[in-house]
């Protein structure tokens, strides 16, 4: 890695080991009847534990991160746009292990752990009961993609600049799936790029990475 991406790396590194903007950006793109857990911050005991990672690479001159657009399925999270991750496996030494083990899984691609540059803060999804805590990482460049296509409809890379740009943000109608099967309507906010509708947890990671780099200024760097 170049000199430059090192010490970008390192910026970024220490930029989250400060104390993260948490709620505070993850209302923002909250539906409604989710602001008040967030602002508390306590969540259920029995949660079950998984990880995700945010890839960051360069590409055509930008910055640019890895989202997936998730199978159809009798889930909750069916067809929905996430970052690569999931629920944690006993044999996972810990949530970074299993960030690194379901990205690998999802995407074909495996991330040395020294390029993982820390941690957002974690976040609750009630719908299913995950307690998630995501993971951000770092490539100098984007390896081949090999999806698991029993888990991944595509693989979409976007640029930072366009997920952070507020012209793209809205709220929108939002049709998902409940536990028992059928589907009811919500009011969210959400990113719109292309045809991709990116809301929930998602967002609200987005939300918060956005926060990061607007407080370090760390999206004007001439990539």
């Amino acid at each position: 890695m170049q000199n430059n991406w090192k010490n970008w790396c390192h910026e970024l590194g220490e930029c989250l080991k400060q104390p993260l903007p948490a709620n505070r950006a993850h209302i923002k793109l909250a539906p409604g009847d989710r602001i008040e857990g967030l602002e508390a911050r306590v969540w259920p005991a029995d949660a079950r534990h998984s990880a995700v990672t945010i890839l960051l690479f360069p590409q055509n001159n930008q910055l640019y991160t890895l989202v997936m657009k998730r199978v159809e399925y009798a889930g909750v999270h069916s067809g929905q746009i996430s970052f690569p991750g999931g629920q944690k496996d006993p044999d996972d030494a810990d949530l970074l292990a299993t960030a690194m083990r379901e990205f690998h899984e999802e995407t074909g691609i495996v991330i040395p752990q020294e390029q993982y540059l820390g941690m957002l803060s974690n976040l609750y999804i009630p719908p299913s009961n995950f307690l998630v805590q995501p993971y951000v990482a770092f490539l100098p460049a984007l390896p081949p993609l090999s999806p698991d296509f029993r888990e991944v409809q595509k693989l979409y890379s976007i640029p930072l600049s366009t997920l952070f740009d507020m012209a793209n943000f809205r709220t929108e109608e939002i049709v998902v799936r409940v536990r028992n099967g059928e589907s009811m309507s919500l009011s969210a906010p959400c990113y719109i790029v292309d045809d991709l509708k990116i809301w929930g947890a998602t967002a609200m990671m987005i939300s918060e990475l956005s926060m990061v780099f607007e407080n370090m200024d760390l999206l004007s760097r001439g990539f």
